[in-house]
């Protein structure tokens, strides 16, 4: 007999049977991070789909729009390992989501991870150098939810400087 509980974010079912507990949780969750609803987090865990990952972009833009205020995106992808296939086309139509609450976009990643993606984004630049056809687009990379939120706040000091 298994009883479903909702948990902050994730189902968790308590197995009676066996008397043990197991914890399943969505691929890709969104939720704000903090109480100002200044944050949003998506928090990426493999596998994934683009399925799932239409429906968290299509999640954020319903948190923007339940505010009047710029909202920044943490992109917590240490457990998201590597997308599916056509990441770019997909990757790109997000990138061009204009949102008017949009904010910063930073991302915690594992350093092997933005290692790859800086290795890709050099190669892209020389490889289309002088034609206007690529723009190296400005990630902000962190390694901790810690390191996240200080830059966050560190840039909205300066900026309301």
């Amino acid at each position: 007999m298994a009883i479903i509980v909702p948990s902050y974010g994730r189902v968790v079912i308590l197995c009676k049977l066996f008397d043990w507990e197991r914890q399943i949780q969505m691929s890709i969750n969104v939720q704000w991070d903090n109480l100002d609803r200044t944050v949003v987090m998506i928090d990426f865990h493999r596998p994934w789909t683009w399925k799932e990952f239409d429906s968290a972009i299509e999640q954020m833009l319903n948190l923007f729009n339940s505010v009047n205020h710029r909202v920044d995106v943490l992109f917590d992808i240490r457990d998201g390992g590597f997308p599916p296939p056509d990441a770019i086309k997909h990757f790109r139509k997000a990138a061009e989501i204009q949102h008017p609450n949009g904010g910063l976009l930073v991302y915690i990643a594992p350093r092997v991870l933005v290692q790859f993606i800086n290795s890709i984004l050099k190669i892209m630049t020389v490889a289309f150098a002088g034609s206007g056809t690529f723009e190296s687009p400005k990630f902000i990379f962190t390694k901790s939810l810690e390191e996240a939120h200080a830059y966050l706040s560190n840039h909205h000091t300066v900026k309301a400087s």
